[in-house]
């Protein structure tokens, strides 16, 4: 008896139901591993505020957002001082604190990576063999790293979180807005290292420092939006040195995965007057963690006065969870 094999129609309707299947299914496969990747980013932010509270029992204040002043001081970041309640007092005790982060006595630290400050959702490399970040912590409405320039209208010490030069120390007992509404770390895209100017939540903006004068957070947004992309990916490069956009903090003046800018009057990759913001590769928003350690996920059509206010510790706004 002849046996009756497929026929070609047979067979491509079975190959044509089988792709329709794995077309079906890809979606629901990155969806989960998505999902797992958010996981593990709300873990090390967790981790980030768990530490934060940590430090906070042991030195009555969080840490400084920069220790840099005209005086000859080291220029490590927020991140740096939790090393050891991060189960990293190695990495902490090697590190010579009378030179700076990008000195060559330590090039060993500056080169190593923390696991715990990257987020698998984002697989940028900024280049160079240094330790990178994704998670930036907050410095208020403001555009200045602490002790490095002029302040605006809103970067008084109500504005502003961590402690700076200019400020005194920033204990929980002066967070008046609530810790659960204050932000203290998020996240942002690392730079692709390409060099070139692209569409990108990686693509940073510059805009000549005669547009800073007296402006409003607003105004500064406002300004951001209209400026210019330049070729600088090196974003979240260097999670040891407190400088915005490279490995320190992040401002609150422009809402979740929109234009992160730089202002200066002369060098477009100044790193101590910006707007980089918070943004992500996950769909829809950013994480943050709060002052008592919760991570709530911010959608990107959060409203400005929400976002402004959860960047501050002393401002007198009130919000509720779902404003967020």
């Amino acid at each position: 008896m002849r046996r009756r094999g497929f026929t070609l129609i047979e067979l491509l309707v079975v190959i044509a139901i089988i792709a329709v299947l794995i077309a079906l299914l890809l979606p629901a496969v990155q969806s989960a591993r998505e999902a797992a990747r958010r996981s593990q980013c709300v873990n090390n932010l967790k981790q980030l505020g768990l530490a934060v509270q940590n430090y906070h029992d042991v030195n009555n204040a969080i840490p400084p957002t920069s220790n840099n002043t005209n005086v000859q001081t080291n220029d490590f970041s927020f991140k740096v001082r939790l090393l050891p309640f991060l189960e990293q007092p190695a990495v902490f005790n090697a590190l010579n604190q009378t030179y700076h982060a990008q000195d060559a006595q330590n090039k060993t630290i500056h080169d190593t990576q923390i696991s715990s400050f990257l987020c698998p959702s984002d697989g940028n490399d900024p280049g160079k063999p240094t330790g990178e970040t994704n998670y930036p912590n907050n410095l208020g409405i403001t555009r200045t790293i602490p002790g490095s320039s002029t302040t605006g209208p809103l970067d008084g010490p109500a504005y502003k979180m961590g402690q700076a030069p200019e400020d005194t120390p920033v204990s929980l007992a002066s967070i008046v807005d609530g810790t659960s509404t204050t932000a203290i770390f998020s996240e942002w895209v690392k730079g692709k290292n390409a060099g070139t100017i692209r569409p990108g939540k990686d693509q940073v903006y510059y805009i000549g420092f005669s547009e800073l004068p007296g402006k409003t957070p607003l105004q500064y947004q406002q300004a951001c939006q209209a400026a210019t992309a330049i070729a600088y990916s090196q974003r979240g490069i260097d999670w040891l040195l407190h400088s915005c956009g490279k490995g320190g903090a992040y401002c609150h003046i422009n809402t979740p995965n929109t234009k992160a800018c730089w202002w200066s009057s002369g060098d477009a990759n100044n790193t101590d007057n910006t707007a980089i913001g918070a943004s992500s590769y996950h769909p829809g928003g950013v994480n943050v963690v709060m002052l008592d350690g919760s991570v709530k996920f911010i959608k990107d059509s959060v409203s400005n006065q929400t976002w402004w206010a959860i960047a501050t510790k002393a401002g007198g706004e009130v919000i509720s969870g779902d404003q967020f």
